[in-house]
C-alpha cells in the first residue's frame, strides 16, 4: 500500500481532495483490469422514495463469456428505482493507489427491471482475496431472471474528475437472480466507505447474512452505445456476486445525478433518493475461468 493511500486511510477527506486535485491536474492513467475489478465492491442500500420512470432501453451483453454463450439483446423498460450502492474497502484493506481514484467513485443507482429467465449455469470465481478467504474461492450459479439494471451516478454535485469520469460513467451492469451451489454461514465483515462524500465515516461492523448468493450483475451497453475501447477492456469484465447484508441504515437523502450519457441524452432528472436500510454487498468474480487481464 502506498504512502498516499495508508494517509488517505487514516486522513480523512484532506487527502481525497488532494488525490482528485493532482487527477485533474496531471491525468489518471487507467488501472489495469484485474486490479479494478478486483476490487470493485459495493455495499448497496434501499431507496424508499423511488419516482415512476418506465423509460425503455436495449442492453447487449458485455462480458466476454456471455457474449460467446450468443445472448440476445434485451429490451427493457426501467421501473423505478430500489437501491443505491457504493464503494467500500473490506476489513481494512483498501484498493491501490492507481485504482483507488476510480473505485471511490464507483456509486450505482438501481433500477427494477423484468426479463425472461436466462438458465444458464456458470463457474464463478472470487476475486478479491477478503473475499475469497472469507467465503470460499469459487461457486456455481444458476442465473435466471432479470431484476435491476445499476448505472452510474453522481452524489449531491460531487462529480469525479475528467480521466476518471471516463470509467465509471460506462459502467452498467445487470443484475440477474441467481441460485447459487454454496452456503455461506453468517459471516461478520467490517466495511469503511470510500466515496469522498461518506469518507470520513467509521468503519461498520456488518454481517453477510444469505446463505447463498442472490443475484450476479454483468456489464451491459445501453442503447448500442458502447464504452471507448480502452475503457471496454475494463468494464466488460465488471461482474458483481451479491449476498445479502445485514449492517447499519444510512438514513440520508442524497441528491443522485445521472452520469451515463444514454441516460442523460434522454433527459431523466436529478432525483433526491431516500436511501435507508443496507440491502447486500456484491463483489467481484469471474466467470467461467475467463478473468480480467493483468
Amino acid at each position: 500500500m502506498s504512502k498516499h493511500v495508508s494517509r488517505w486511510m487514516t486522513g480523512g477527506l484532506f487527502l481525497v481532495a488532494l488525490v482528485s486535485f493532482r487527477a485533474a491536474a496531471v491525468g489518471q492513467p487507467l488501472p489495469s483490469p484485474a486490479n479494478f475489478v478486483s476490487n470493485l465492491d459495493v455495499r448497496c442500500y434501499q431507496i424508499s422514495n423511488p419516482t415512476p420512470i418506465n423509460e425503455p432501453l436495449q442492453l447487449d451483453h458485455l462480458n466476454p463469456v456471455l457474449q460467446q454463450m450468443g445472448l440476445p439483446a434485451e429490451h427493457v423498460a426501467l421501473q423505478p428505482a430500489r437501491e443505491f450502492c457504493v464503494p467500500v474497502a473490506k476489513n481494512g484493506v483498501y484498493p491501490p493507489a492507481d485504482t483507488l481514484p476510480f473505485i471511490r467513485f464507483v456509486d450505482w443507482k438501481c433500477y427494477g427491471i423484468t426479463g425472461p429467465s436466462l438458465d444458464i449455469t456458470l463457474d464463478l470465481d472470487h476475486l478479491n482475496p477478503v473475499i475469497a478467504h472469507l467465503l470460499g474461492p469459487r461457486d456455481k450459479v444458476i442465473v435466471r431472471e432479470p431484476q435491476q439494471l445499476c448505472v452510474p451516478v453522481a452524489k449531491n454535485g460531487l462529480v469525479p474528475p475528467a480521466d476518471v469520469l471516463r470509467l465509471v460513467e460506462q459502467l452498467d451492469v445487470k443484475c440477474y437472480r441467481v441460485e447459487a451451489s454454496q452456503t455461506i454461514l453468517n459471516t461478520p465483515i467490517q466495511l469503511t466507505h470510500l466515496n469522498p462524500l461518506f469518507a470520513n465515516s467509521f468503519p461498520e461492523n456488518g454481517t453477510i447474512l444469505a446463505d447463498r448468493a442472490i443475484q450476479l450483475c454483468v456489464p451491459v451497453a445501453k442503447n448500442q452505445k458502447y464504452p471507448p475501447d480502452d475503457v471496454l477492456k475494463i468494464v466488460q469484465y465488471s461482474d458483481v456476486l451479491c449476498y445479502r447484508l445485514q449492517a447499519p441504515p444510512l438514513n440520508k437523502d442524497i441528491r443522485l445525478r445521472h452520469l451515463n450519457p444514454v441516460l442523460l441524452d434522454m433527459g431523466l432528472p436529478e432525483e433526491t433518493a431516500k436511501v435507508t436500510t443496507s440491502t447486500k454487498l456484491c463483489v467481484p468474480v469471474a466467470k467461467n475461468q475467463q478473468f480480467p487481464p493483468p
